[in-house]
């Protein structure tokens, strides 16, 4: 794929992340179906903003095209197993995107605009996947222990929805940690100790090789 073709797919990617980080909460009508309509999009311009090859581009849209078919199966037929296999499949194409990604990132001699937009929306790719990790926490905690039953705690009562799973997955990603929406269950606290180590390991790891690398070239001119 030529480099400016990468470039405009990770722009493409930014603007799908940051519509459905910042912009997602704030819709009141049609709200589910703004998400999936975001998801779809995250998933496959996350897809052709990496450089792969044939085979492995053809295998990432099989993967996507699954997770698109059951978020939208998910979308005209709610049920909680639906809502299981639409979030496990969603983690999944999230997490492979962004391990490919971070390669990518790992593999590349100098530091362009391209590289730096794609350490930028993996960063946010964890923030997603960590929502959608929390997500499936908390459906597990509740299918386990009934709907009277929380893994996530809302400063107002009411059930948890994406939006939340959202907010609790950045803030704690970027450890600011405001603790107003907080885990309550085991199993939601181990996904957000998870992301909690995550956000660090990323910054550290990513900052170490772009540096690393900007200096290589720098000295190399």
């Amino acid at each position: 794929m030529k480099p400016q073709h990468l470039a405009r797919n990770n722009v493409i990617l930014l603007v799908s992340l940051l519509i459905l980080i910042l912009f997602y909460p704030l819709f009141q009508a049609d709200r589910l179906l703004v998400r999936d309509l975001l998801l779809s999009a995250v998933f496959f311009s996350g897809i052709f903003s990496l450089e792969f090859s044939a085979q492995s581009r053809m295998l990432l849209l099989s993967l996507a095209t699954l997770t698109t078919g059951t978020t939208w199966i998910h979308h005209f037929n709610d049920n909680d197993l639906l809502s299981l296999i639409d979030f496990a499949t969603s983690s999944v194409t999230l997490a492979v995107i962004v391990v490919l990604m971070i390669r990518h990132i790992a593999r590349s001699r100098i530091v362009t605009p391209t590289i730096i937009l794609s350490s930028v929306n993996g960063y946010l790719l964890l923030g997603v996947l960590g929502a959608v990790l929390l997500n499936i926490a908390d459906a597990v905690h509740v299918f386990l222990n009934g709907a009277e039953s929380a893994g996530i705690a809302l400063p107002s009562q009411g059930s948890p929805e994406f939006s939340d799973y959202l907010y609790l997955a950045i803030i704690t990603l970027t450890t600011v940690g405001f603790g107003d929406v907080t885990a309550v269950s085991h199993l939601t606290r181990s996904v957000v100790m998870l992301i909690g180590l995550a956000g660090p390991l990323y910054m550290t790891i990513l900052v170490a090789m772009l540096v690393g690398k900007f200096l290589a070239d720098h000295e190399g001119k």
